[in-house]
């Protein structure tokens, strides 16, 4: 089995060069070099030591990643591909930097709270908390925590958050709309009523409520409830009885809306024919529905990227960094929305 000493002779660099770029420090190492020592680990068949790497750090080597959300564990978490590709990209990255990552979902802090001490974690991940446990965690947690798509109801709570400007993304969203003619929007989500949105969904509720005032319009806003077990109920109950109310269809997630748009289908109603349909994130859901839906896509591999890069300094520095780093959203054109003007 090949060994750092290895390495660095088959590359003639350094052993500390390689532990460098094999940990993630690599910062002050050339791009050629990186590329280099990272083909030779490759071609070498190099695998990290990982006991003995535990006993000489004296640390754990593990990132917790925690999905905190009150229906996390009765929903089919993984049926919104967001979530599949987010997970497979941080673990990648984790791998890669020489850590490993526990993941768990959980209904409540608490429980999570009880789940990491038990985990002698090095750097943390927190995914849907609600913006009142922002302040829970930091003050329980005395690792390195970057919080995922999170919002303080206290805009002065300071925390490392990595997330996408979600509100701006849903402006620039419905902006598209209005400029294809369409004046009467409805944008849904999940809740028992759109009072009750909180984080991605009432930011995005509110980039299009921003966009229909700036042009004197009202945004509809439909609360997709929790009774509603299956999208044809939601479908026949509420939306076909008011399709001849609006012209656009704004879903918060690819999901939902590769969901309504089967159900339309199966009732006659045709996408874009009869009704305009857009959503958010980009995912594949996206791309393979017929028609392709018009959404706003989100770099997933990017938001891993930036969580891993900003935990690991973190945790080298061995303090809390606050910052707050968003990643660009870009609208991907489909098929889904018909031009009226």
């Amino acid at each position: 089995m090949a060994t750092i000493k290895d390495i660095a002779k088959h590359t003639g660099v350094s052993p500390t060069t390689v532990s460098n770029v094999i940990h993630g420090r690599d910062n002050k190492v050339s791009p050629e070099t990186k590329l280099k020592v990272k083909n030779a680990l490759e071609e070498l068949n190099y695998a990290a030591n990982m006991g003995a790497r535990l006993l000489a750090n004296h640390g754990s080597r593990i990132i917790g990643m925690i999905i905190q959300d009150t229906e996390a564990v009765t929903e089919d978490f993984f049926d919104n591909p967001y979530h599949g590709e987010l997970i497979q990209a941080l673990e990648s990255k984790i791998k890669k930097a020489g850590y490993f990552m526990m993941f768990h979902r959980v209904s409540n802090f608490d429980e999570g709270a009880k789940l990491v001490d038990m985990w002698n974690l090095e750097g943390l991940i927190v995914s849907g908390t609600s913006s009142n446990d922002i302040l829970k965690w930091q003050e329980r947690i005395s690792v390195p925590i970057v919080f995922l798509d999170s919002y303080a109801t206290d805009k002065q709570t300071p925390f490392l958050n990595v997330g996408i400007d979600d509100r701006n993304g849903a402006y620039q969203m419905t902006k598209y709309l209005l400029q294809k003619g369409h004046e009467r929007i409805a944008f849904t989500a999940k809740g028992t009523s759109s009072d009750t949105w909180r984080g991605v969904d009432f930011e995005r509720s509110e980039g299009v409520r921003q966009a229909m005032k700036e042009v004197g319009l009202k945004a509809n806003f439909i609360a997709i409830s929790p009774t509603y077990k299956n999208y044809k109920n939601f479908v026949s109950e509420i939306l076909e009885p008011s399709i001849k109310e609006f012209t656009a269809l704004f879903c918060s997630s690819d999901l939902l809306a590769v969901q309504i748009v089967s159900e339309f289908y199966k009732k006659g109603i045709l996408v874009p024919r009869d009704i305009s349909i857009v959503s958010f994130d980009g995912t594949p859901y996206s791309k393979y529905a017929t028609p392709q839906i018009t959404s706003m896509h989100q770099d997933v591999s990017e938001k891993a990227e930036q969580i891993i890069y900003l935990l690991l300094k973190g945790i080298d520095s061995k303090n809390n960094i606050i910052e707050k780093v968003e990643v660009k959203t870009n609208l991907v054109e489909g098929e889904s929305v018909k031009t009226l003007r």
